[in-house]
This record gives structure tokens, C-alpha cells and sequence, in this order.
């Protein structure tokens, strides 16, 4: 075996280097591994009510861009961009949308003036608005901003709101836009079944009385997402490799999967 490898050395190193291609690809990107081959979660009082509302969001194509909070990546949208993500704060004090992912790190846009911007290159994506302070005290009167915003710059239909406060959700709702319920960071490839009821339990009781759209998660998420929570649509985010076959399957996935509705990438 020695001399036939030996003899064949130039002929195997492509497969060998290969092998540690994927070797080190797949250490890098285990949770995007993990998901290529799903963990069998056991049944426990699976949710087969459909969500309360029926709002729509337009969705010509999954793969949204991630994290348009500048004016300069605005402008770098591709113009039949099927959907953006930005990432707002409320000021109660100026009833605007502040533009930012960091909190206290403002860089002083107004989700009006990236509006404006919008319009202005012609672009017709669908925005996700990641609403990081969404409270008891700014709920109201963001939702009247936004409404004010919809109907200024015509964007029925085009507007998701998504906050980790599902009950604060429904005046989003009953305003007519799309909503998901941004779930807790947690790994249930790590938990036991004691630990899985916890969650479906636990965010059973989040969402029952709420009317979200659709659930969001991380993309290790959605899986255990799906199989608990069925008749939601899920969306979720992942990193974008371009050198790694790992998140190619992972995209080639995510991209044929019924459940998932929108995947933010970089």
C-alpha cells in the first residue's frame, strides 16, 4: 500500500488536498454543518394554530441584504433588490426612526431621509426593519410614524417589523404591516428534550396571544423553528463565505426550503 501511494503521490494530491479543504471548511462553519444535517427533535406539544393575521409581504426572492444603515449602502443596493434590512431605534423626543445597529452609537439618519434615498435610486425592496427598543413608552408613536411613512413613500405591503416583543407587535399588526417575533439566542442542538420543552413552552406563551406573521431566528434555529412552530414562516440570517462549500449547501438549502420565507446576507 506504501509503494503503490508513493508511486501514485502526484495523483492523490489533488484528493488529498481536497480533503483538507473540507476538513478545515467544515471545522470553521459547524453550526452552518450542523444544520446540512438536522438534529431529530421529538414531538412535544407542536403548534398547529396559524397565525392571527393574514398581512402580506411582498417577497419576489428569499435572499435579502443585510444591515442598510448608511446612506452610503443604500446606494449600493442592486436595483431589483428583493429586500433590505435596516436597523432603527425610536426617538421619542423627535418621533423619528433612527438609523443604526449599535445602540448610543447614532449617526444621525433618519429612516426618512434613507427613504428619500430609496425613492430616489427607483428601488422597490421590501425593508425589514429590525426594531432594536421597541417598548411600552415608543410603541404608539411609532407605529403612527410609520404608518405616515408607508403612505408618503407608497410602501403597502413592503414593510416587516420585527422586535423581541411579540405582545407589542399587534398595533404593528393591526396597522397592516408584516411582523415576526425575534426569538431569544439559544443552540437546541445542545439541549436536551427537558430543555427543548422549556423553549417550546416557552415561546408558545411569547407568541399565543400575539397576532406575528412569522418567527425570526438564527439560521441554527430554524430547523427546531419549523418543527415546533409549523404553519409560521421563518426568517433568519447567516454569513456569506463565497469560499466555503459549506454555506454554499447551506444557501442551496435554505434557498430550496418551503418554510424559510427571507435569509439575510452580508
Amino acid at each position: 500500500m506504501l509503494k503503490w501511494i508513493a508511486k501514485n503521490k502526484y495523483k492523490l494530491m489533488p484528493f488529498i488536498l481536497i480533503g483538507l479543504y473540507l476538513s478545515v471548511d467544515v471545522a470553521m462553519h459547524k453550526g452552518l454543518t450542523r444544520v446540512l444535517f438536522p438534529k431529530k427533535f421529538h414531538d412535544y406539544k407542536i403548534d398547529n394554530s396559524y397565525p392571527k393575521s393574514k398581512n402580506v409581504l411582498i417577497n419576489t426572492n428569499k435572499e435579502w441584504k443585510k444591515a442598510i444603515d448608511t446612506k452610503e449602502q443604500i446606494n449600493t443596493v442592486d436595483i431589483n433588490a428583493s429586500g433590505i434590512e435596516c436597523d432603527v431605534y425610536f426617538d421619542t423626543t423627535k418621533k423619528i426612526f433612527d438609523v443604526h445597529h449599535d445602540p448610543d452609537k447614532s449617526i444621525g439618519l433618519n429612516f426618512d431621509t434613507l427613504l428619500q434615498l430609496y425613492t430616489n435610486r427607483g428601488l422597490k425592496a421590501s425593508i425589514w426593519l429590525d426594531f432594536k427598543d421597541l417598548d411600552e413608552y415608543n410603541c404608539k408613536p411609532a407605529v403612527t410614524e410609520l404608518v405616515r411613512l408607508r403612505d408618503k413613500y407608497g410602501l403597502a405591503g413592503k414593510i416587516l417589523v420585527e422586535s423581541r416583543r411579540p405582545e407589542l407587535l399587534a398595533a404593528f399588526t393591526d396597522s397592516g404591516f408584516f411582523t415576526s417575533y425575534y426569538t431569544p439566542m439559544f443552540n437546541p442542538y445542545r439541549f436536551n428534550n427537558d430543555q427543548v420543552n422549556y423553549w417550546v413552552d416557552s415561546l408558545t406563551k411569547a407568541i399565543q396571544n400575539s397576532k406575528v406573521n412569522a418567527i425570526s431566528g438564527y439560521y441554527y434555529q430554524y430547523d427546531f423553528l419549523h418543527h415546533y412552530f409549523p404553519n409560521y414562516p421563518l426568517i433568519t440570517w447567516a454569513d456569506d463565505d463565497k469560499w466555503s462549500f459549506v454555506n454554499w449547501l447551506f444557501k442551496r438549502k435554505a434557498a430550496r426550503s418551503k418554510e424559510v420565507f427571507i435569509v439575510l446576507y452580508p
